[in-house]
């Protein structure tokens, strides 16, 4: 006897995150914060990142960053809410807390965030490592090609300038080394030698 059908049921894709991660913040109070100031953190710590954010908006980058006091199990939960955060302020949010931080952004790419977080110092405030992460993201933006076109037409430029700057002391020089040597109408007529007549001066053989 064959077995009836199977029914299975898929779960329905959360909409929010688990609730553990979102229970203790307040999500409303945090995303006002960030669109006023850029900043969510403990009194202490407020100038320093207000001043990293100052800096990155000077860049040209919309910079915000979360400095909590909770630690959640789940090792994915600063992201989580990094991502949620992101999506309501856009730019670049980090998110540091006592087991972890968490990045998202639509100015930087997944890898240069994960390079930014993995070249953190060790013991590093939660100001300094969003600094230390911010300038590690933003340094790989140079456009070294520019850079290198601009040094060649420096170079180039340079030896232009030294070429010509070369010729003109010869063309200097010329006019002084024929007034030493004499007049420059033609040479005198030397003692013995013959006039232009080819007759020879009186008093010789």
């Amino acid at each position: 006897m064959n077995p009836g059908p199977s029914a299975f049921v898929l779960a329905e894709p959360a909409s929010q995150p688990p609730a553990d991660v979102w229970s203790n913040l307040d999500m409303a109070a945090i995303t006002d914060a960030l669109t006023g100031s850029g900043v969510w953190a403990p009194a202490d710590q407020q100038p320093a990142l207000k001043q990293l954010v100052k800096q990155a908006a000077a860049d040209g980058h919309s910079l915000h960053v979360v400095v909590l006091d909770q630690s959640y199990p789940k090792f994915t939960a600063y992201l989580d809410i990094a991502t949620h955060l992101q999506s309501e302020v856009g730019g670049t949010v980090l998110v540091f807390g006592p087991s972890g931080s968490g990045t998202a952004s639509d100015e930087f790419s997944r890898v240069q965030l994960e390079d930014a977080s993995n070249d953190v110092s060790k013991g590093a405030t939660a100001s300094q490592a969003a600094a230390q992460m911010y300038h590690k993201a933003v340094d790989p933006n140079v456009n070294w090609n520019g850079v290198t076109i601009g040094l060649i037409v420096l170079v180039v430029i340079g030896a232009v300038i030294a070429r010509w700057r070369m010729k003109r002391r010869r063309t200097t020089a010329e006019p002084a080394a024929v007034g030493q040597n004499g007049d420059a109408s033609g040479p005198a007529t030397a003692e013995g030698d013959e006039d232009p007549d080819g007759r020879r001066p009186a008093g010789t053989d």
